[in-house]
């Protein structure tokens, strides 16, 4: 994606399911935005999603 902004999304998550749920991130397909990476992390969030989008309109669907 060459053009458009690029979003941080912060998820909580059970921690037995961390692993199962990243592997799930991995495979989802979205209409117009892209999820470029999946990092875990500590502190009040458990995973960060790394989002492209051409535009804000198609990262909010």
């Amino acid at each position: 994606m060459a053009a458009g902004i690029k979003a941080f999304v912060l998820i909580e998550a059970e921690p037995a399911r961390l692993r199962d749920l990243k592997d799930e991130l991995d495979q989802m397909e979205l209409a117009d935005s892209k999820i470029t990476a999946v990092h875990a992390c500590t502190g009040p969030y458990d995973l960060i999603l790394e989002v492209e989008s051409p535009d804000l309109e198609a990262l909010a669907t």
